[in-house]
């Protein structure tokens, strides 16, 4: 009973967040550089931003606060996805 109250307890006490790609695929074909990842935080509302570059291994744990951005060999970013 006190694990379900203090689950509940931080449940109430974080705000839900959800990520909108929407708005940060405008970065889609930009060079990443150091100001992206604030960028797309601001843009999509996430929590959390990952970037994820060619080769690299990545968990398949969806967040819905959290927005992932892939970018290729050329530093350019190919694709924005929530979760």
């Amino acid at each position: 009973m006190m694990i379900l109250i203090a689950l509940t307890a931080l449940a109430q006490a974080e705000p839900a967040v959800e990520c909108r790609s929407g708005p940060a695929e405008a970065l889609v074909g930009e060079r990443y550089r150091r100001g992206v990842p604030s960028e797309a935080k601001r843009l999509s509302g996430a929590r959390a931003v990952r970037v994820i570059w060619p080769g690299e291994v990545t968990t398949l744990e969806f967040r819905p606060d959290r927005l992932t951005l892939r970018v290729n060999h050329r530093r350019r970013i190919t694709a924005v996805r929530c979760g």
